[in-house]
């Protein structure tokens, strides 16, 4: 087994974690203080305030180091999350194979890879949330199979938040370090097909879930939250509605309005609802990638007619909604296609369609 050892410490920059290995390694580092591929002593990860913004984090961890007394042979790394609690130490064995992961786990800067890192209010995505991932494999690699590893890795990683429900394949300063000895017999791959990189795979996989479980960050999301990672926000919900709403002299529209946005966050927690939301998610992203049999990108795109399944959603929400008066409303917003429904893809206008029709039909039911 890999010899390592894991110790937290007090520093005049606060708590942090050492990973002590028991001779020089060779390794493959994205990490703020150690970057490319190196020689490794240790690892060092130190825990940041949430509100932490430095343009000279390399520097900060040089000086870390040196208070420490570590060496010029330490790689360098930084988390917002509470690391006494969140650090995760995963191990995989296969015969002579062996494989430690240490990880800590923060969310808030998660987003899928070509998103902008702004939000769609043009505010900076929160920086603290970062991934950092140090994996210890027993045998020496070569520099293409320390590549291999690091993909292996950013795979594994994403497939852990994937199946945890994020809308996202990592944060936007994730680190990975890779470690091994420098003697023996080089593996000339680690991608996911060895037996190495299994073992990377199933100890990251577990260490990710574990690390953000313990976190707190793994929770189910309701249907207005899916729909705001997709830039459907409450006010573009509103602004779609009021859209096709036509005022009368007897009710205001910041009254139409008000109850607009009680009516939809009554039906937050309403498990149908959100399974009924949440297939339609799940169906958008099987048809975008050409991954529902026997219905190609092209045709998803187009919204082609023979495509039903979209409108059956549709019809399934604004009737559980509202009853046959859903349904109508829903065809109505549908057809004309107001506000945001006009750039949404197949399944979510009819999601966004039927959730505003049925709302809709049940305010004019009570007026």
């Amino acid at each position: 087994m890999f010899d390592i050892k894991v110790e937290f410490l007090k520093s005049s920059m606060g708590d942090c974690a050492l990973v002590s290995l028991p001779k020089t390694c060779r390794a493959v580092s994205s990490a703020p203080l150690g970057f490319g591929i190196l020689g490794v002593d240790n690892a060092l990860i130190l825990q940041v305030p949430k509100d932490y913004n430095s343009e000279q984090p390399e520097e900060e961890l040089r000086n870390l180091v040196n208070e420490l007394k570590l060496g010029n042979k330490t790689v360098g790394l930084m988390t917002a999350a509470q690391l006494r609690k969140v650090l995760t130490v995963t191990q995989q064995t296969l015969e002579a194979l062996h494989v430690t992961t240490v990880i800590t786990a923060g969310t808030s800067n998660a987003l899928v890879a070509g998103e902008n890192p702004f939000n769609l209010k043009g505010e900076e995505r929160g920086k603290p949330g970062t991934i950092n991932i140090i994996a210890f494999i027993n045998k020496a690699l070569t520099d293409g199979a320390l590549v291999n590893a690091v993909i292996t890795i950013t795979e594994a990683k994403s497939v852990a938040l994937r199946n945890l429900g994020f809308n996202a394949g990592g944060t936007t300063t994730d680190s990975v370090v890779v470690v091994c000895p420098t003697e023996g017999e080089k593996l000339k791959y680690a991608g996911t097909g060895t037996d190495i990189g299994i073992l990377l795979s199933r100890a990251v996989r577990d260490a990710v879930i574990e690390s953000l479980t313990k976190a707190e960050e793994v929770k189910s999301r309701s249907f207005l939250e899916r729909l705001g990672e997709r830039g459907i926000t409450m006010d573009k919900l509103l602004e779609t509605a009021m859209a096709l709403h036509i005022p009368d002299a007897e009710h205001k529209v910041e009254e139409i309005e008000k109850r607009f946005v009680e009516e939809l966050n009554k039906l937050i927690n309403d498990v149908n609802i959100n399974s009924l939301v949440s297939s339609a998610l799940f169906l958008e992203d099987l048809g975008s990638s050409g991954r529902i049999y026997g219905l190609s990108v092209d045709d998803f795109k187009k919204d082609a007619v023979h495509i039903l399944a979209d409108e059956m959603i549709g019809m399934a929400i604004a009737e559980y909604i509202a009853g046959t008066k859903g349904l109508f409303n829903y065809i109505r917003y549908d057809r004309k296609k107001p506000g945001i429904i006009a750039s949404l893809e197949p399944f979510l206008d009819d999601v966004v369609a039927s959730l505003i029709g049925g709302i809709m039909s049940n305010i004019y039911s009570k007026l």
